[in-house]
């Protein structure tokens, strides 16, 4: 399936790698498949279950990010 959504993060390249690495949607099964970087750059793949609100765009992926970014280092996979 073609992407029909995408987030872009930009920032310090710990915090994004914090995110990515803690972040599962609240609205699917989806999480962070794949991650690359390009010097300074981070890019991340996230795929979601097909019927998602965030991967059709109706709701932003911004509160999951949030959520990634602020996981404690006890609850941390």
């Amino acid at each position: 399936m073609p992407i029909a959504h995408s987030t872009f993060v930009a920032g310090d390249k710990h915090l994004i790698a914090r995110m990515v690495s803690n972040y599962q949607c609240g609205h699917c099964t989806g999480e962070v498949t794949h991650l690359a970087t390009n010097g300074n750059d981070l890019h991340a793949g996230i795929e979601h279950d097909d019927g998602c609100p965030v991967l059709a765009g109706t709701l932003p992926a911004a509160p999951d990010l949030a959520r990634a970014a602020r996981v404690p280092d006890t609850f941390r996979r």
